[in-house]
Parts: structure tokens; sequence; C-alpha cells
């Protein structure tokens, strides 16, 4: 199961993810975000992974296709507080290296900077 607690302020969606984000649940986040994105023109989001007990690729192909979304918007996204205990393939990895992402939401906030 995934919960999504969502935050405006400052101009940022603050999207706090906590349960289970995999094959299953992912289609969840893809719709609100893209309900966010292409509907409410929302740019610029924070979406915090640190009460994710569970990711998965899926779960993260969601993350990146609304992260390459967003910047088609001129917009930005950062995620936060992921977990390193979390078993992350090299794929997964690989991922957060081309996201911008730090350890909590208040450096996001510096990193978005609007």
């Amino acid at each position: 199961m995934l919960d999504i607690n969502l935050e405006f302020a400052r101009g940022m969606l603050f999207i706090r993810l906590s349960g289970i984000l995999d094959i299953n649940t992912s289609m969840k986040l893809s719709n609100l975000l893209d309900d966010m994105i292409n509907e409410k023109g929302l740019k610029y989001f924070v979406v915090n992974l640190h009460e994710l007990s569970y990711i998965d690729e899926k779960g993260l192909q969601a993350i990146i296709d609304r992260y390459f979304d967003i910047a088609l918007h001129n917009g930005k996204l950062v995620v936060c507080g992921y977990k390193d205990n979390f078993n992350y393939s090299i794929k997964i990895k690989n991922i957060f290296n081309k996201i911008e992402h730090t350890n909590n939401e208040l450096s996001a906030l510096k990193l978005i900077n609007i």
C-alpha cells in the first residue's frame, strides 16, 4: 500500500510517500503527478521518500518519467530522504545520480530556490 501526503508551500508541492512504491502502486503516484503537472500547472516538486519501506524499479520509473515531464515544463523535481539501507540495484543507483537529490526537505528547498 502507498500513502501519499501532499503539502503546497512556497510555490512547491511537497509529496511525502510512505509504504510501498512498486509495480502495484506506482500508477497512483504517476496519475497524481500527471494531474498536478498538466491540469494544475505546477512546476516545482519535492518528493520525500523517507517513510517508504520499499521501492522497486517500476516505482522509481514513475518518479523518473515525471522528472522529465516536469523538466519539459521548465520545472524542477528534487528527491529527498531516500534510505541507503534500501537494497538498490545498480540501475536504481544510477538513476539517483541523474536526478537532484538531497537528505531532507530543507535542503531540497535550497536546491529548487524559486
